[in-house]
C-alpha cells in the first residue's frame, strides 16, 4: 500500500529527474565560479550533523536548516541531546532524554512507552493539540486517524534535536513552539559493538545490544543492527509494558561524492502502560475520603490495553556533482498498527470518593510515506558567499479506524476499588477511513558577507484530507494552502560571542466545521525571537540565550451562539526567555543547566480560558546535571552524576480554577568501568541509575477536573555493559 501510495504521485519532481536537471547545469555554472570559493567545512573534529558527540556538547545539527551546519552559525534556538548524556541518565523515553533541555516540558501525562508527548516554549497541551514527537530523521513521523501515534525507542537513537519556534519554513505543518527531531543511529567506518543487560525497579527486564562497522576492507561498505528486548510491570496496578524493538542499516559509499544509507526498523510493543487519567479531587484537591494513591488504577484489569506494531524502512541518498552542486534525496514508508481497550474516569460523585466511567475501544491502521528532495548549492556571488537550498516534499497516509464508545461501566469506589462487577457493551460504533496529502516546496539561502550572516527562506504547502464515517456515510474534505517564511541575522564575533535576531511563520491545518459547514482554515504562528550563543575559543563550553513571542492565531474556540460548536476567533500568545548551558571541563566534568520562564496566555476566545494560562504551563522550568569521572587514583573508573529540576505550578484546567503544585525532583547515577584500573577487563562496566531519588508523590500535570495523571515514583535501573 505505502508503495502504491509513492507510485500514484506524480506532483512531485524524482530525484532522477532533478538530478539530470544538475548535471546539465552544473558544468556552465561551475566554470564561472572562483576557485577560492570559501566553503563551510562538513565536519569539526570528525563531528557531522547525523553522527555521534564526543561528550555532551554537540557542534552541529542538520534539523534548523536541513543542511550540516554549524550550532555557531545557526540564528534560532536548538539543542542536542547527545547518546552519551543519554546514557549517563538512563533515559528509557525520548520524554525522559529531553529532562534537562530549556524551553521543554515532557512526561505531564505518567507512559512507561505509549506515547512522547512534550510542550516546546508553551505549545503542546489540549488547547494547541498534542505535541507529539513527530519527526524522524528529518521526515515527518506520521500517525493514524486516532490512536495509532508512533513512538519510537531511545536505544535506537544517536542524537535527539530541538528546533525551538516555527519551522513551517523547511518542515511544512507544525506547531508554533517547535519540533523535537529524532535521528537514528547509523553505520560507521569503525567496527565496534555493546551489549546490556538491565535489571530494576518494577520486575525490570531488558537485554539490549549495539553493533556494526566495515563490511569489506575498503569501507564502501558499513553496516549496523540495533536492538531492544523489555518487559516490566508499571507503577500502576494492573498494567504492563513490553517491547521488541530492531533497526538493521547498511550505508554504501561507491565513492566519496555518492552516498546511500538504507535505514529500517521494526518496534512489536505488546503492553504499553498506563496512560489515563484521575480526577483533580483527591490528588491535587482535597477529598473527604482521602486522597488517592499513585499505583491507583481506574480502568479495568480486564479491558485495558495499547498494542502498537510498526515497521519502518527508508533511504537517505547524496550525491555531490562537484564544488557547487549537492543532491539529497530522502524517503520513508511506515506500516502501523495499534489496538487499544480502556475504561477512563468521566466523573467524580458528590460524595468524592465514587468514579464515573466510559469505555473506549478502537482497532487502527495506517501506512504512511514521506519524501523529501533537496538540492543544495555552494557558490559565491561577489564578496558574499551562499548556501542555496531549493528543495520538494511530500507526505501521504492513508488510516482506517474501528471503534466503539461510550461504554456505560459500573462506578468505581477509589478507596476501594472492585473490578469486574458486570459486563459492559460500547454503545456506538464507528468505522473512519481517512487520507492525507501535503505538498511542499520551499528555497532557503545562508548568505555571508565576512562573520554576517542572513538566513532567509520561503515555502508553499499544499496539504489535503478526506475522512470517510461510514457509519453515517458521510465524508469530510479539507483543502488547505498556506506560505511560511523566515529571516534571520547572525554575526559572530572573534571571542566566540555570535548575537541573532529572527523572524519566523508556521501553519498547522485543523480538522473540523464551523457551524455552517465551513472547513477550519489551518492555525498559524509567527515568532520574534533574539539571542546570542557563545562557544568559549580552545574549550567545550556552550551557552545560548533567547527571548521570543509566539502568537498563535485561528485557535478554536467556543461558538457561544451555536452550542456545541466552535469558531476560529482564538489566539494563544506564549512569551518568554530561555537559558542553557553544556560543557566539559577538564575532560572529567560534563554540566547541563537550563532555566525557561514561560508567559503564555489565551488572548482571544469566547470560553472560560480568556486572559488564562494554558493547562499544564508551568511559568518556570530549571534544571542542572553534573557528571564526574574519575580518571586516575584510587577511584579511576568511577563515574558519578547528580541532577535536580524543579517544575513551577500549571493551571489545572482551561478556566484556571484549580492549579497543580510545583515540584522538585533528585536524580543521581554511579558507574564503574572496570577496564580502567584492569585493562584486563577492558569494555566492561556496571552502572546504576535512581530517577526521582526521594520517591516524591507528585502530579505531573492536569487537563482538567478529570484528567489530572500522577508523575512517576522513584525508579532504579541497574545495568551490566560490554563495549568493544
Amino acid at each position: 500500500m505505502a508503495r502504491a501510495i509513492l507510485d500514484n504521485r506524480n506532483a512531485l519532481m524524482t530525484g532522477a529527474a532533478l538530478a539530470a536537471i544538475v548535471a546539465g547545469w552544473s558544468g556552465a555554472a561551475c566554470a564561472q565560479q572562483d576557485a577560492a570559493i570559501n566553503l563551510d567545512a562538513i565536519s569539526v573534529q570528525g563531528e557531522s550533523a547525523t553522527g555521534p558527540v564526543n561528550g555532551y556538547v554537540a557542534r552541529r545539527s542538520s534539523t534548523a536548516t536541513k543542511t550540516d551546519a554549524a550550532i555557531m552559525e545557526t540564528p534560532q534556538s536548538v539543542t542536542v541531546v547527545t547518546r552519551q548524556q543519554m546514557d549517563d541518565q538512563a533515559a528509557q523515553t525520548v520524554g525522559q532524554a529531553l529532562r534537562y533541555t530549556a524551553g521543554v516540558l515532557g512526561e505531564t501525562r505518567l507512559s512507561a512507552g505509549r506515547y512522547d508527548s512534550v510542550f516546546v516554549r508553551g505549545f503542546g497541551g489540549s488547547g494547541s493539540g498534542a505535541g507529539y514527537v513527530g519527526y524522524l530523521d528529518g521526515l515527518r513521523y506520521l500517525r493514524g486517524v486516532n490512536y495509532l501515534v508512533p513512538a519510537y525507542d531511545p536505544w535506537g537513537l544517536e542524537r535527539i534535536e530541538v528546533l525551538r519556534g516555527p519551522a513551517s519554513v523547511i518542515f511544512g505543518q507544525v506547531k508554533p513552539g517547535g519540533i523535537v527531531n529524532m535521528v537514528s543511529k547509523r553505520p560507521r567506518d569503525v567496527a565496534h559493538g555493546e551489549v546490556q543487560l538491565q535489571t530494576g525497579s518494577y520486575g525490570r527486564a531488558q537485554a539490549a545490544f549495539d553493533i556494526g562497522g566495515p563490511v569489506n576492507a575498503d569501507k564502501t561498505l558499513l553496516y549496523r543492527v540495533v536492538g531492544l528486548g523489555r518487559a516490566a510491570d508499571t507503577q500502576v496496578d494492573h498494567t504492563r509494558e513490553e517491547r521488541i524493538f530492531i533497526a538493521p542499516s547498511l550505508t554504501w559509499r561507491p565513492t566519496d561524492a555518492t552516498s546511500l544509507t538504507i535505514l529500517a526498523s521494526y518496534q512489536r510493543d505488546p503492553e504499553t502502560g498506563f496512560y489515563g487519567f484521575i480526577p483533580a479531587v483527591g490528588t491535587v484537591l482535597p477529598s473527604r475520603a482521602g486522597r488517592i494513591r499513585s499505583n491507583f488504577f481506574p480502568g479495568e484489569p480486564n479491558f485495558e490495553g495499547y498494542s502498537r506494531n510498526q515497521a519502518n524502512l527508508g533511504y537517505e541518498f547524496s550525491h555531490r556533482f562537484n564544488d557547487v552542486f549537492t543532491f539529497r534525496q530522502n524517503v520513508r514508508v511506515s506500516d502501523m498498527q495499534s489496538n487499544f481497550r480502556t475504561v477512563a474516569v468521566a466523573g467524580i460523585g458528590a460524595d468524592q470518593k465514587t468514579l464515573s466511567r466510559r469505555a473506549t475501544a478502537f482497532d487502527e491502521k495506517a501506512q504512511t510515506a514521506t519524501i523529501d528532495n533537496q538540492l543544495q548549492a555552494d557558490f559565491a556571488t561577489g564578496p558574499l558567499t551562499h548556501k542555496l537550498l531549493l528543495g520538494a516534499d511530500a507526505a501521504w497516509t492513508d488510516g482506517w479506524s474501528n471503534g466503539g464508545f461510550p461504554g456505560v461501566v459500573q462506578t468505581l469506589d477509589f478507596t476501594n476499588p472492585i473490578y469486574g462487577r458486570r459486563p459492559f457493551s460500547l454503545s456506538q460504533k464507528t468505522l473512519t477511513t481517512q487520507t492525507t496529502s501535503q505538498y511542499g516546496v520551499y528555497a532557503q539561502d545562508q548568505i555571508r558577507l565576512g562573520r554576517l550572516m542572513l538566513l532567509v527562506g520561503g515555502r508553499f504547502d499544499w496539504a489535503e484530507s478526506s475522512t470517510r464515517d461510514h457509519a453515517k456515510n458521510a465524508i469530510t474534505r479539507q483543502n488547505d494552502t498556506a506560505p511560511t517564511g523566515r529571516v534571520a541575522l547572525m554575526y559572530n564575533f572573534d571571542n566566540g560571542f555570535a548575537p541573532y535576531v529572527s523572524y519566523s511563520t508556521s501553519f498547522e491545518p485543523l480538522a473540523g466545521v464551523s457551524y455552517g459547514g465551513q472547513a477550519f482554515k489551518p492555525t498559524e504562528g509567527e515568532q520574534y525571537e533574539a539571542g546570542f550563543k557563545y562557544e568559549a575559543p580552545g574549550s567545550n563550553i556552550f551557552f545560548q540565550a533567547a527571548v521570543y513571542q509566539i502568537r498563535q492565531t485561528n485557535v478554536a474556540t467556543t461558538d457561544t451562539a451555536h452550542p456545541g460548536f466552535q469558531v476560529q476567533t482564538g489566539e494563544i500568545r506564549a512569551r518568554g526567555v530561555e537559558l542553557e548551558a553544556r560543557a566539559t571541563v577538564l575532560r572529567n566534568l560534563d554540566l547541563v543547566a537550563a532555566y525557561a520562564y514561560t508567559d503564555a496566555e489565551v488572548t482571544k476566545s469566547a470560553g472560560a480560558d480568556l486572559n488564562r494560562r494554558p493547562p499544564v504551563v508551568p511559568r518556570h522550568i530549571a534544571s542542572l546535571w553534573a557528571h564526574y569521572t574519575f580518571d586516575n587514583g584510587a577511584l579511576a573508573g568511577l563515574g558519578l552524576g547528580l541532577g535536580v529540576r524543579y517544575v513551577s505550578k500549571g493551571a489545572g484546567d482551561a478556566g484556571n480554577t484549580f492549579w497543580v503544585p510545583a515540584y522538585t525532583l533528585a536524580e543521581a547515577a554511579i558507574s564503574y568501568d572496570f577496564g580502567v584500573a584492569r585493562p584486563a577487563l577492558k569494555g566492561w562496566k556496571i552502572q546504576v541509575n535512581a530517577h526521582n531519588l526521594f520517591d516524591k508523590e507528585y502530579i505531573s500535570g492536569c487537563y482538567s477536573a478529570t484528567g489530572c495523571s500522577f508523575g512517576l515514583r522513584r525508579t532504579v535501573l541497574a545495568t551490566l555493559s560490554y563495549k568493544w
